[in-house]
């Protein structure tokens, strides 16, 4: 079922006739070339939230993570999440839950991901902070982290919670790349459609 609910998120891509702003991020292991999942952004028009779906896996089974976006981009050839810098927070907030405002959280918090009994993680998000169009709050050209822990969302009254919500170390990262412009998007682009159709045989072929 939530194979297919993905599916049908990523098709939507291809029908929609709004402007369009979509965007990938391929995660790799902290420092090693090892790639573990790909995400796509996508947001329908600058009113809309912005959906993460994707697949990562290759992580210990049950467990949970911080999942954050972080303020810089790798260049190329850095493979050390460390590099990314810190949360993006353009508004100089202090680290709260995704469900929190925008007065409460960084723009970069996204809360956590759970992997399943096969250290799988199947994300399906939709953040209505996070932008691909509002130059502020725009995620386009920064980095997607997932840390090693459960974020506390700033709850859990350590040194850190208010900073990173004491989610631990990097374990995971890849530069969230800004894939067409939205002018490039339109009903029936061949050009979404085989962006589409690629990303799909990458997760589940």
């Amino acid at each position: 079922m939530k194979l297919i609910f993905i599916t049908l998120c990523l098709l939507s891509l291809v029908h929609t006739k709004h402007c369009s702003l979509v965007a990938t991020a391929n995660l790799h292991i902290d420092s090693a070339q090892v790639g573990i999942g790909t995400l796509l952004f996508h947001q329908r028009d600058p009113a809309s939230p912005v959906r993460i779906v994707g697949i990562i896996d290759g992580l210990k089974s049950n467990t949970v993570h911080g999942f954050h976006v972080h303020r810089d981009p790798l260049v190329t050839g850095q493979l050390n999440c460390t590099a990314a810098g810190p949360h993006f927070n353009p508004y100089n907030t202090l680290h709260g839950p995704r469900e929190a405002d925008i007065k409460n959280r960084h723009v970069g918090d996204l809360g956590n991901l759970t992997a399943n009994e096969n250290g799988i993680i199947v994300v399906e998000i939709s953040d209505a902070i996070i932008d691909l169009y509002n130059a502020t709050r725009s995620i386009a050209n920064r980095t997607i982290v997932l840390h090693a822990i459960r974020d506390d969302g700033g709850k859990g009254g350590f040194p850190d919670s208010n900073t990173t919500g004491n989610a631990g170390a990097r374990i995971a990262c890849g530069v969230i790349s800004a894939t067409m412009e939205e002018s490039e998007v339109k009903p029936y682009s061949p050009k979404v459609a085989t962006m589409i159709t690629d990303f799909l045989q990458k997760l589940f072929l």
